[in-house]
């Protein structure tokens, strides 16, 4: 799909061959990925999509999150397809191996239902603000969340919104 020669096409896979920029966009349209994707997983130094996002909060091993007072957030660089108005959330958990991750959350607020099965910063509707897969609660309307990062399980609440969980960066 190419048009180079399979050997080429191996040694350019396992870096030992430069990608041409022709080569990158071709890549791109055939895996359907962004082109500034393609030349960062290439090892190239790309930063034009790359934007600062603030810390604004942080979720302990209970999966409670607690917001950061305002002026205290430090700022991150964001995955260059996270939306505007996407905010990190840092993992504070020193007894688990996500200590230090931080979750890229989505500035959208949707009805749980919008976020089935998926990881979100999900509110409840007295405020409380946790990380959680959100499922199906046993009792029509309502929903159990499965609590981010120590599994344990809520069953029954009733979610006001959610915002999807984007990205996860681990520690470096």
């Amino acid at each position: 799909m190419l048009g180079i020669d399979p050997a080429a096409a191996s040694l350019l896979l396992r870096g030992r061959r430069r990608m041409t920029t022709r080569e990158a966009h071709q890549i791109s349209t055939i895996l359907g990925v962004p082109l500034l994707e393609v030349m960062r997983q290439a090892g190239i130094d790309v930063t034009e999509d790359m934007h600062r996002c603030a810390v604004a909060a942080f979720v302990d091993e209970n999966g409670l999150i607690t917001t950061l007072g305002q002026g205290t957030h430090d700022e991150v660089l964001r995955p260059g397809d996270c939306p505007v108005g996407a905010f990190a959330i840092q993992v504070r958990c020193h007894a688990c191996g996500q200590d230090g991750y931080l979750l890229f959350v989505s500035p959208a607020q949707l009805p749980a239902e919008s976020n089935l099965d998926k990881l979100c910063m999900a509110v409840t509707a007295e405020g409380k603000q946790l990380v959680a897969t959100v499922r199906r609660g046993y009792k029509t309307g309502f929903n159990n969340l499965l609590l981010w990062p120590s599994n344990q399980m809520l069953t029954d609440i009733e979610v006001a919104w959610t915002s999807s969980v984007l990205w996860i960066k681990p520690r470096t």
